[in-house]
């Protein structure tokens, strides 16, 4: 029986260590993607995505004893600003809400001229998810990214 609570654990600190710390790097399978892993003991993220002109779209799949029991897809799109430019205002919203966001709570975080507004479309759990992400530059939208998954198994 998969135990929810260490998947959330691990999803979450995957999360942290891959593209919101910059880390987890590794040649992709997929040309033209950029892939990002996390191992730990038997736990395993593997995120796949594709950048574009201001769009990227991508998949996190976490596995559990090399079998995949969760997953979630993602799109999204930035404006006004260049992809340097939204990676680090995002991934400092991440790192700051690492245990709440892209999940089924609202978050508000602020700093200087951006906001970052994390919205599900339910309260839903890691069994079901969904909702959207936007950041705000002096309360013009410059990005937005939809996400949904959950559990396979």
């Amino acid at each position: 029986m998969l135990n929810k609570k260490k998947l959330l654990q691990f999803l979450l600190e995957a999360r942290t260590k891959t593209y919101a710390g910059g880390g987890g790097k590794v040649k992709p399978v997929f040309k033209g993607s950029t892939q990002r892993e996390y191992r730990k003991g038997s736990w395993f993220y593997r995120d796949v995505y594709y950048t574009g002109k201001n769009k990227f779209m991508g998949l996190e799949v976490v596995y559990y004893l090399n079998k995949p029991v969760w997953s979630m897809s993602y799109y999204g799109s930035f404006k006004r600003l260049t992809e340097k430019g939204i990676d680090k205002i995002l991934r400092e919203a991440l790192l700051k809400n690492w245990r709440t966001t892209r999940i089924w709570k609202k978050i508000k975080w602020q700093k200087a001229d951006y906001q970052y507004i994390c919205q599900p479309d339910f309260e839903g759990s890691i069994d079901e998810l969904a909702g959207t992400e936007k950041i705000f530059k002096q309360k013009k939208e410059i990005y937005t990214f939809f996400y949904a998954g959950g559990l396979l198994i």
